[in-house]
């Protein structure tokens, strides 16, 4: 579950990073309130205590205090300055965004969290930041790698994510696999070839991971767009923005399951996993469902998770409940198997 772990992962940073100012900022509500209604905060409006110590007094760095993604954005490329070129490097992208180096930038991020840090949308902005610096860092590894996505023999990204979601709903049914495989110029021979391309590129032997990263991301947006399986429209609709590609606009259309229902069934294959079972032999059993059905179905959450991160952490703690559940059942649980 890594978009899950990844999901904590962010949400965790955002939260730690504003603990310190929790208390205070929820005791200076109505002040904040009255703030955040301004267009731009004014020295004069904020009453300091004669003894209150300059570390604690605001410092917005110049940047506009209502802006909370590029806030993030800016500190997390900050960041990722100090920890791949040291103190140096740090303090020069802390002179690009207009702060004079990383203690300055200290004080501006605890302005920003004493006065946001308690707020539901100051954290949600904290994963679109995250996103968006994964979007851009994916963008330019491809475009210095544009090896990664050329097409194999004349097929490409699209071509062969299609071809694979299709091939999910084959079967044994080899004259109707040879068909799709001549729709698209192909017989076995070639696509053994392309089909082997690809995963080589998509398990990392291409050189950058973050290219390697671009091309999956791709790959599991087209896979989505295909429409196969249950729940593909729902897939579809959502392909383009699931995952990384989620700029916390949320998923669109209606629920293809509960919440609650995802969440065991991803509970459910933890379990099995974990016991050696055939997962997918037991996800049919259980479920009804093969694994194009629960891509589509994460097509759907991963998006909705992306608009709101709040539906993330209720799906793990959901999640580790049902794994435990299907653990003690020996891998099966007695319920309604509607999805």
């Amino acid at each position: 579950m890594g978009l899950f772990d990844k999901l904590k992962g962010i949400v965790k940073g955002a939260q730690d990073a504003a603990q310190p100012q929790q208390q205070q900022a929820q005791q200076q509500q109505p002040q904040q309130q009255q703030y955040q209604a301004q267009p731009e905060p004014e020295p004069e409006d904020v009453e300091e205590d004669e003894e209150q110590d300059d570390s604690e007094a605001d410092d917005w760095g110049g940047w506009d205090p209502h802006n909370h993604e590029e806030f993030w954005f800016r500190l997390k490329a900050i960041e990722k300055a100090g920890n791949d070129g040291g103190d140096d490097a740090c303090d020069a992208k802390c002179r690009e965004y207009g702060i004079r180096d990383w203690g300055h930038m200290g004080r501006v991020r605890d302005t920003f969290n004493r006065h946001f840090g308690h707020t539901h949308e100051f954290v949600q902005a904290a994963m679109n930041a995250g996103n968006r610096q994964a979007r851009e860092q994916f963008g330019a590894a491809a475009a210095s790698n544009p090896q990664i996505l050329e097409p194999v023999e004349g097929i490409d990204i699209k071509t062969y994510s299609f071809t694979q979601a299709r091939a999910m709903g084959v079967g044994n049914d080899m004259g109707k696999w040879a068909a799709i495989l001549a729709e698209n110029g192909m017989d076995q021979a070639k696509w053994d070839r392309v089909n082997t391309e690809w995963q080589r590129r998509m398990s990392g032997q291409a050189g950058d991971m973050n290219a390697t990263m671009a091309l999956m991301t791709e790959y599991g947006k087209y896979f989505g767009m295909a429409q196969q399986g249950q729940f593909g429209a729902s897939a579809a609709a959502n392909a383009g923005q699931a995952g990384t590609l989620n700029q916390g606009q949320g998923a669109v259309g209606a629920e293809p399951c509960t919440l609650e229902r995802y969440a065991e069934i991803g509970g459910a294959q933890s379990a099995w996993s974990q016991q050696g079972r055939d997962v997918n032999a037991m996800l049919q059993q259980q479920f009804g469902m093969n694994a194009l059905d629960w891509s589509n179905l994460s097509q759907y959450w991963s998006a909705k998770i992306g608009g709101d991160y709040r539906i993330g952490l209720r799906y793990s703690e959901l999640q580790t409940h049902y794994e435990q559940q299907y653990k003690a059942q020996g891998g099966s649980f007695d319920d309604d198997l509607s999805v």
